[in-house]
């Protein structure tokens, strides 16, 4: 028998999730403007802060529902970077969806599948 999805363990996994987001960036843009940065390193910062941001919130999501670990998972990572792209949208970043944005939202509900495949059995 299927179980009903809480909606609110997805939420505060979303949240969870972006806050840990910004407090890293936080500190990032204070060590940023301490020295210099280079552009692959930025990147790889955000792609491997987005992918434990992921796991983060996917874990405490699916720690608190008890079941469909992959599904918690997908709805996380999906909402999240929806969250992101939005904020992004806000401050001033162009409204497009390419090849990249696309990479890092299949990383991203990859990512939390199997996160959420992983919590659901801790």
């Amino acid at each position: 028998m299927l179980k009903k999805i809480k909606y609110s363990c997805i939420g505060h996994g979303v949240l969870r999730a972006f806050i840990l987001t910004m407090f890293c960036l936080v500190i990032y843009s204070l060590i940023a403007s301490f020295i210099s940065v280079n552009a692959v390193v930025t990147s790889v910062f955000f792609v491997v802060l987005t992918t434990l941001s992921i796991l983060y919130g996917t874990i405490y999501a699916t720690m608190k529902a008890g079941h469909n670990g992959w599904l918690m998972g997908i709805l996380v990572a999906l909402f999240y970077m929806l969250a992101i792209f939005i904020v992004g949208i806000i401050c001033g970043r162009e409204f497009a969806f390419g090849i990249k944005e696309f990479v890092r939202l299949a990383l991203a509900l990859i990512v939390g599948a199997l996160s959420g495949m992983i919590a659901v059995n801790l």
